[in-house]
């Protein structure tokens, strides 16, 4: 009865979700088919082949909606964080928008009539970084990609179609 304990023990404190689902799959087809040919041997063939299957499908299924809902809620954090910005940090955010990217050098940044400490203050809140562009050649300023996309979609939403 040991070894079945153990297979019990594995089979219930198992927490991969595929696993998990491809063995519950596997049992009910395995269970379905012995029901319905009363041969233990199919059965146990039908199971062995539905385990994989079920597996690999309950997996992708599983990181398809666990990417949707971390993409969602990186969206709603990026949102909430657009939404907090003073009136100067929406400006400095609104020159990036207006330039078309996320990421502006320090020639253009200096040209803008945006706030110094509105500048500052999106580098504390982590949403403005420094970096250089591809070349190597010039410093930029780089505003997080989540929250421009915020800001786009709520310019999107405010301006007439």
């Amino acid at each position: 009865m040991g070894t079945f304990d153990k297979w019990v023990d594995r089979v219930y404190g198992e927490t991969d979700f595929g696993r998990s689902v491809g063995t519950s799959v596997a049992g009910v087809a395995g269970l379905l088919v012995y029901l319905y040919w009363r041969d233990w041997v199919i059965a146990v063939f039908a199971a062995v082949i539905a385990f994989p299957l079920a597996r690999l499908l309950s997996t992708w299924l599983y990181e398809k909606v666990r990417r949707a809902t971390g993409r969602e809620t990186e969206r709603e954090r990026a949102k909430a964080t657009y939404e907090a910005l003073s009136d100067e940090e929406r400006k400095v955010v609104a020159a990036f928008v207006q330039a078309g990217g996320a990421v502006l050098t320090w020639t253009q940044m200096n040209r803008l009539q945006v706030s110094g400490p509105a500048i500052e203050t999106l580098v504390q809140r982590d949403a403005l970084r420094t970096s250089m562009t591809a070349d190597g050649m010039r410093e930029t300023f780089v505003l997080d990609t989540a929250i421009f996309d915020a800001a786009v979609r709520d310019a999107k939403r405010l301006s007439p179609a």
